[in-house]
């Protein structure tokens, strides 16, 4: 029973002891620990929390950088696409530059309007339909010769109008061809001078069963064309579709 006593009086201090720790007092509430942790907290100690304090400047900075990038995506994306339009417009323009003989003794291209200024000189005015690489330039000359034009043209995607005239198909060879004296198995054999420089430079053709379709395409594949018949009558459709010209039949005919 002694023991007994002792042993509450004991826990009875223990007790005293630990309600006597402010620390350890149960009637401190943890609001009021926390506050007390939280008013001891020094906002510029970077040890604690050092993100906190740059987390608005640097969410800033993101946004910023991914804005460029989306720019810089944006722009290579035109930029590629600008690249391709042109490409496509240059093939295009390449297949209607030799659909025919461009007359580059005219002074400006199809569909621009020719003025003779009072220095003797070509100026040649866009029209509005015009949307070409060259749009806000002009195109002022006193003299042009045929190669440059031809440049012009490749540059700007403008062309010169086509000749007009009745093709002499009669002819053995195209302008800028002449006769392989060289050559007497194939009879009517023609090879291209060295002025010409189209696509079919290096073979040789005999058109002497060709009929003028077929010269024609021959024409157009290879950039050469048969010289104007200068007597016919004026007011004839350029390049008649016939079968075949009159002269041309004499000739086969050996007329």
């Amino acid at each position: 029973m002694l023991k007994y006593t002792s042993a509450i009086h004991k826990q009875r201090d223990e007790s005293t002891r630990l309600a006597d720790d402010s620390n350890l007092e149960v009637g401190d509430s943890m609001g009021g620990m926390a506050s007390t942790a939280t008013m001891n907290l020094d906002p510029d100690d970077p040890n604690i929390l050092p993100d906190a304090h740059n987390i608005g400047h640097n969410l800033v900075n993101k946004l910023e950088e991914r804005a460029v990038e989306i720019a810089d995506k944006i722009a290579k994306h035109r930029h590629t696409e600008s690249d391709k339009e042109k490409k496509e417009a240059d093939a295009k323009h390449d297949q209607t530059l030799f659909l025919c003989q461009r007359d580059y003794s005219q002074p400006c291209p199809l569909g621009f309007k020719h003025v003779a200024t009072e220095d003797g000189k070509h100026k040649c005015i866009f029209p509005a339909s015009y949307t070409g690489p060259c749009l806000g330039q002009e195109l002022v000359y006193r003299l042009m010769p045929e190669e440059e034009k031809l440049s012009w043209a490749l540059d700007c995607l403008a062309n010169w109008p086509c000749v007009q005239c009745t093709r002499r198909y009669s002819d053995l060879c195209p302008e800028k061809w002449e006769l392989d004296t060289q050559e007497i198995a194939t009879k009517g054999l023609c090879k291209a001078k060295d002025e010409y420089q189209g696509p079919c430079k290096d073979e040789k053709h005999a058109f002497i069963n060709y009929n003028i379709g077929m010269q024609k395409q021959w024409s157009h594949r290879c950039q050469a064309w048969w010289p104007c018949d200068n007597s016919s009558r004026p007011g004839q459709t350029p390049d008649a579709d016939m079968p075949i010209t009159m002269a041309a039949t004499a000739y086969r005919m050996g007329l």
